[in-house]
């Protein structure tokens, strides 16, 4: 576990994603209400007790979930992005983001992202340390990734550095997603955190507005 700011800890760990390595980030938040687990992985639960109580873990994407129902056993309340319920009907999640008021508190902002319906993301936004969580919204590979890491994502344009790939290029909904990464575009953010490459510590608008200059 490494802390990046009061109240703000990511968890890393090995991924594969057809057979490529592309690492996974887990974030922990700590809140008022308790800790909100954002994008789990595969640890034990028990291992963030020392932080505060948990109470919250959130599924982000339809790409994102392997891992939530450990969570939700260890007595986390489940949320879910828009249609993980209907693909994961095995998990008892409490909700779905955008369905009601959000329910970790003001100390959050969420955006479901409508655009991107492969995965359905929902941005988050934590004030207090200026920082936006997001998963597969962008990619950050470095040149320590695995060469066949590199080598799969510079052909499907997602690397060197903080970029989208093919795949959004070719599936997202581009007005709608124009005006999404407007509104993300305007929150007051400075730290960039995505599921799998390097964090961004500074700069983070400026990257992700670099990410999308194809759309923007």
């Amino acid at each position: 576990m490494k802390t990046l700011a009061p109240g703000l800890h990511v968890h890393e760990t090995h991924q594969r994603f057809y057979g490529l390595e592309v690492g996974a980030r887990m974030t922990v938040l700590e809140l008022r209400g308790g800790l909100l687990i954002h994008s789990p992985i595969g640890v034990d639960p028990a291992s963030v007790q020392a932080l505060g109580p948990l109470r919250w873990v959130l599924a982000p994407n339809l790409l994102h979930h392997l891992y939530a129902g450990p969570w939700i056993d260890a007595g986390a309340e489940g949320w879910a992005a828009p249609g993980l319920p209907q693909k994961r009907p095995d998990l008892s999640f409490t909700g779905v983001i955008g369905e009601a008021p959000s329910p970790f508190g003001d100390e959050v902002e969420l955006l479901p992202l409508r655009s991107f319906p492969i995965a359905n993301e929902v941005a988050l936004l934590h004030r207090a340390s200026r920082t936006l969580v997001l998963t597969d919204l962008v990619f950050n590979f470095q040149p320590t990734a695995p060469l066949l890491t590199r080598a799969a994502m510079f052909c499907l344009c997602g690397y060197p550095g903080c970029r989208t790939t093919l795949l959004e290029r070719a599936t997202m909904k581009r007005a709608l997603a124009r005006e999404e990464l407007t509104t993300l575009l305007s929150w007051d953010f400075d730290r960039l955190i995505m599921a799998h490459g390097q964090i961004i510590e500074q700069d983070g608008r400026r990257a992700l507005e670099r990410a999308y200059a194809w759309l923007l």
